[in-house]
């Protein structure tokens, strides 16, 4: 190579080494429950959108909804997707949690119902007095909204036992005995429908555009982080408009975290997709919660979304 070839050289390595390195992708820990609401969080890993907005989001299922907001506010993950309600009880309690993001919102074709056991003489919601209800998790978005309608319906919710059990288990308890009824969504739905039989769906009390579940962060999180607030928004967006446009993919990344059968996946209905949140949609919550005694103020709709 000749001297000014060998300059060259040089000067191009010289260049390449104290060039600034590419910003690190932002890691963000995302728990979240296995429902079809959350399927752009899904679609957004496993196409790569997260990381074409600069997040490496790792995705961990979580084991009990009341457990979202301790992980936030520990540290341990930076967003969680608990219920609406979940959120304003921690903030009722002085945690300073936020709303990030919505996942579905009614009406939505996902299916809701509280099934009975095949054979238990349980026919109509007056038929839960003094019965065993099992729901995901006490005091959030199914309990409330199953609580909600039992009122509408003239039934004593108090006279009702619910107790917790998780999505997946809901089939095999229901079949088992152990508890007489559950409150099922998709994409568990038709599982439970194969062993019970539907009395109702709660979420008909609910008015259009009612958040059925949440992305969420602290306060201060969000504060020090506004550009990956922004990008993990776009991220969802692009996402949903990935799962319009293709259906087939969306649903393998259903199967995929919620770990159901590809059987039961391919005919889940697909869920009513929204990102952002207004002040009304928490007020809904805000006056539920009051008026079942879950929190003990209103603590201002509007200040409780990250901008």
């Amino acid at each position: 190579m000749s001297a000014r070839g060998l300059t060259l050289a040089a000067t191009a390595l010289a260049a390449l080494l104290t060039a600034p390195a590419a910003s690190a992708a932002t890691k963000i820990a995302l728990l979240f429950a296995p429902t079809t609401g959350l399927l752009p969080s899904y679609v957004a890993k496993d196409q790569g959108i997260f990381a074409k907005h600069g997040l490496d989001v790792e995705l961990t299922l979580l084991v009990n909804q009341g457990s979202v907001v301790a992980a936030l506010v520990s540290g341990s993950v930076q967003i969680g997707t608990p219920s609406a309600l979940a959120v304003l009880q921690a903030v009722d309690a002085g945690l300073d949690v936020v709303f990030l993001a919505a996942s579905n919102v009614t009406p939505s074709a996902s299916r809701t119902a509280i099934f009975a056991r095949n054979g238990s003489g349980i026919e109509a919601p007056r038929d839960l007095i003094g019965k065993k209800v099992g729901v995901p998790s006490l005091n959030t978005y199914l309990h409330v909204m199953a609580r909600q309608w039992l009122k509408s319906k003239g039934v004593d919710y108090t006279k009702v036992d619910f107790v917790e059990v998780g999505f997946q288990q809901m089939a095999d308890v229901l079949k088992g005995g152990s508890v007489d009824a559950v409150d099922a969504i998709d994409p568990y739905y038709d599982r439970v429908a194969a062993v019970g039989h539907s009395i109702g769906n709660p979420d008909e009390s609910a008015p259009p555009g009612t958040l059925t579940s949440v992305y969420t962060v602290t306060r201060a999180w969000a504060a020090a982080h506004p550009d990956e607030i922004a990008a993990f928004r776009r991220s969802l967006e692009e996402a949903q408009a990935f799962i319009a446009a293709n259906e087939a993919q969306a649903r393998e990344s259903l199967g995929r975290y919620t770990k159901q059968p590809a059987q039961v996946v391919a005919t889940t209905p697909m869920p009513n997709l929204a990102v952002a949140i207004v002040p009304p949609q928490i007020q809904f919550f805000i006056d539920l919660a009051r008026g079942q005694g879950l929190i003990s103020h209103d603590p201002g709709a509007a200040s409780l979304i990250v901008p």
